[in-house]
């Protein structure tokens, strides 16, 4: 496999250490990652694989060939370094030049676009957190849920945006290359500790979104409704994926080995297993609760002796601001994904689309259960009356007093459609 170089300068100097003559041959290039040796014209250059990705095995080799005019061949063969289950050949198989290049500029934009979005969503669920921290008048059962839903989505996003920027920095600016050996990606132990994290995060994000859907629909469907069962929410929600997730990390490691990343774990079938399977049958449980919500708005709102139009309208309104918080819109990720061979308009709207809900979902989840809620709009501003007021001690005139209900109603269920909570 020849001498491994780790530098550019390294890579492109070692040409004078070896005293050949080059007129013949593929001068050593630095591709960001490896380092291409002197090849003869007409020949391949062979070397192992990387150990920086966790779908590439080290053990296989990949080539490269030095074209009769002396220049190395224009694109990497990194793609000879996937494991056999990442079914590469099959998603690039029929694929012209231009359809490759409108898949990668697609996946780029929505990549840009997604990082947006996890830093808006982490920022919003922050401040929705202190929000409801720092007011007491806004601390009720349905707001407790909120916040450790929120905490979820913060540690999860949190570990996401961590990854992606590793990601991103990792990347060399010429675009060649497969990365930085710095990256947490080349460090098996610390990348095996944040997969097990952010796994651990997600199940905790959809068990909590769970639990919403488990607390609303006992608040709707139940003529009493006593206190909440606290200590089972927390099992259910931070403790109940512990062993999934464990059991899953123990699975992989016993399977896939201990050097490097675990390989697609997403296609593997201790995932579908331990991972998968729950969170689907947790969003599947979501899916019935919405149901049944609807089911009973529309027949609180027919008692009321409501037009058809205004039932069917505050129906969809329901479900709607409900999808967000019970994770139902997950269920895009059921979709095959699109292949370069695919209509533009699909590849389009599948990663936009699927990227989107996933990264601004925290986002959407804070401005519709903290931002836009009339008790906490109205308790901002009575905090900010208060505070012009303290600037001004001197200056008087009158002012009305808001009163607000002791409890925090869902903006959604107005006009007494809702039990009150306890």
């Amino acid at each position: 496999m020849g001498v491994k170089y780790t530098s550019m300068e390294d890579c492109e100097n070692s040409v004078n250490r070896l005293g050949i003559d080059v007129r013949s041959y593929c001068l050593p290039e630095w591709d960001n990652t490896v380092c291409w040796p002197l090849t003869a014209v007409n020949e391949s250059a062979t070397l192992q694989c990387p150990r920086i990705f966790k779908q590439f095995d080290h053990k296989k080799t990949f080539s490269r060939f030095c074209q009769s005019d002396g220049t190395w061949e224009a694109e990497l063969p990194y793609s000879q370094c996937f494991r056999t289950t990442i079914p590469i050949d099959t998603f690039t198989d029929n694929s012209t030049k231009a359809q490759l290049e409108f898949y990668k500029s697609v996946i780029s934009g929505a990549k840009l676009m997604e990082l947006v979005g996890l830093f808006l969503s982490w920022t919003s669920l922050v401040a929705a957190l202190f929000i409801f921290y720092f007011f007491r008048n806004l601390r009720c059962h349905r707001t407790k849920i909120h916040q450790h839903l929120f905490i979820a989505f913060v540690f999860r996003l949190t570990l996401k945006i961590i990854l992606d920027v590793d990601r991103y920095v990792s990347k060399s600016p010429s675009g060649q290359g497969f990365g930085d050996s710095h990256s947490i990606q080349h460090v098996p132990p610390l990348c095996k500790t944040f997969e097990v994290l952010r796994e651990y995060t997600r199940l905790c994000t959809f068990a909590w979104m769970f639990i919403e859907g488990v607390y609303l629909n006992t608040l709707l469907s139940s003529a009493v409704f006593g206190s909440p069962k606290f200590v089972l929410f927390y099992v259910i929600g931070w403790a109940f994926p512990i062993p999934l997730v464990i059991a899953w990390a123990i699975a992989m490691d016993l399977t896939k080995g201990k050097e490097g990343c675990w390989l697609g774990d997403v296609v593997s079938m201790w995932y579908w297993i331990f991972i998968e399977i729950p969170r689907n049958l947790m969003i599947l449980a979501n899916v019935l609760f919405l149901f049944n919500i609807i089911r009973v708005l529309v027949t609180k709102l027919r008692e009321s002796n409501t037009s058809e139009t205004q039932q069917v309208r505050k129906a969809l309104k329901a479900a709607i601001v409900l999808l967000p918080l019970l994770g139902i819109a997950n269920l895009v990720w059921l979709i095959p994904i699109p292949t370069p061979t695919n209509d533009r308009a699909f590849i389009l709207v599948y990663n936009y689309l699927f990227l989107f809900l996933d990264a601004y979902q925290g986002f959407f989840v804070a401005v519709l259960y903290c931002f836009v809620n009339s008790e906490v709009r109205a308790t901002l501003k009575r905090k900010w009356a208060a505070w012009r007021n303290s600037r001004r001690p001197h200056h008087h005139r009158g002012h009305s007093v808001v009163t607000t209900a002791t409890d925090i109603r869902m903006s959604l269920f107005d006009n007494g459609h809702v039990p009150t909570e306890t």
